[in-house]
C-alpha cells in the first residue's frame, strides 16, 4: 500500500485523430511519498480503460489507467481540497496496481464553503 501527498498538479486533455480509444484527459501529480515508492503520478482517463488493472508502478511514478467518467471527481477534489492524497495498492512483483483513489485526511464535520451572503 502507498500514499502520495500531492503538492501540485497539471491537468490536460487531448484527442487522437488516428486512435479514438486513446486517453482523453490526464492529471500529472507531484508530491512526496508518505508510504510506498511513488513520488509522482500520471493518471490517464480513457473511454475504454484496461479491465485487468487500474494502473502500475514504474519505479517512483504511479501510472493510473481510469475510465473517463472518473475524471470529474478526481479533478474536483484536486481543485477544492487541501491536503490531497493519492492512495494505491500494488499486487505482485510486476508493479500492477489494483486499487487507486484520491482523497483527504479526516476533516471536521460541517467544513464546507462559507456563506458569502452573511
Amino acid at each position: 500500500m502507498g500514499t502520495l501527498n500531492v503538492s501540485s498538479y497539471r491537468v490536460g486533455t487531448n484527442r487522437s485523430r488516428t486512435d479514438p480509444g486513446a486517453h482523453r484527459y490526464y492529471l500529472s501529480l507531484q508530491g512526496t511519498s508518505e508510504e510506498g515508492a511513488a513520488t509522482g503520478a500520471i493518471v490517464y482517463f480513457w473511454p475504454d480503460p484496461p479491465t485487468d488493472t487500474v494502473g502500475h508502478l514504474a519505479d517512483t511514478l504511479l501510472v493510473g489507467l481510469l475510465p473517463d467518467e472518473d475524471f470529474a471527481g478526481w479533478y474536483d477534489i484536486l481543485r477544492a481540497e487541501r491536503p490531497v492524497k493519492v492512495f494505491y495498492v500494488e499486487g505482485g512483483a510486476s508493479g500492477t496496481v489494483f486499487h487507486i483513489g484520491v482523497g483527504t485526511d479526516p476533516e471536521a464535520v460541517g467544513e464546507g464553503p462559507s456563506n458569502l451572503n452573511s
